[in-house]
């Protein structure tokens, strides 16, 4: 493949960590506390998929527009307690606490990330440009970024394009510098290429791409990527 690139800046979660599976398995967790102190939500019994719905609901209130991940889950489990109308009040924080727990315990990188990143490092200087809240020493990654961009540390939050030039402006480099690598075709692709920035889609779950304008480059992981950029 033949390219320019002086460097390549990563997605996080559903990129190079499997973020759903350790959020589902935490929130599994959750749910059993929750049953265990004798809760029922509104419409039946307490579950993982309801806690999911709670948060997106949090997360989606103007007063929550710009909080930490940890401010958010924390109050979408004080709603949930209420609403299951329990009384306890020290409930939500231990559920936080559980939740939060399980989450750094189970999260880990897809098999084909370590080895990837290290064989990219020996030719690209290498980014994290997330919406979440992992950073890199959680998945035993400290070190391998030259920088690291956080969207509730610079303010700016995909699929807003500026985060991409804000990480630009960060590694002193140019949009044709860089080449993004996402699993989103929103938040990854679009607006990095809104951005002047060529991306590759990081195709996992082997979708069907959905838009008409299509990425730089459709990958099953990084181990192909890595191939297709090292030859």
């Amino acid at each position: 493949m033949q390219h320019s690139y002086r460097a390549l800046s990563f997605d996080g979660d559903g990129t190079l960590w499997d973020f759903d599976s350790a959020m589902r398995q935490a929130l599994e967790d959750a749910t059993h506390l929750l049953r265990s102190a004798g809760a029922f939500q509104p419409d039946g019994p307490v579950t993982a998929d309801w806690l999911r719905e709670v948060r997106d609901h949090v997360a989606g209130l103007e007063e929550y527009r710009g909080k930490t991940m940890e401010s958010i889950r924390l109050a979408s489990f004080q709603r949930a307690v209420a609403q299951c109308q329990i009384s306890d009040a020290g409930l939500a924080q231990e559920l936080h606490e559980t939740y939060m727990e399980a989450r750094w315990k189970r999260l880990q990188t897809y098999r084909d990330v370590p080895d990837a990143l290290v064989a990219l490092s020996s030719r690209y200087r290498l980014a994290l440009v997330t919406n979440g809240n992992t950073h890199p020493y959680r998945v035993d990654l400290d070190g391998v970024f030259d920088a690291v961009i956080v969207s509730a540390e610079c303010g700016l939050y995909k699929p807003d394009p500026k985060i991409y030039l804000h990480a630009l402006l960060q590694m002193e480099l140019k949009p044709a510098d860089v080449l993004h690598i996402g699993d989103d075709p929103v938040e990854d692709v679009d607006a990095a290429q809104r951005a002047g920035i060529d991306a590759a889609w990081v195709n996992r779950q082997n979708a069907r791409w959905p838009y008409s304008a299509s990425p730089r480059l459709t990958v099953s992981d990084l181990g192909e990527l890595t191939t297709l950029l090292l030859g």
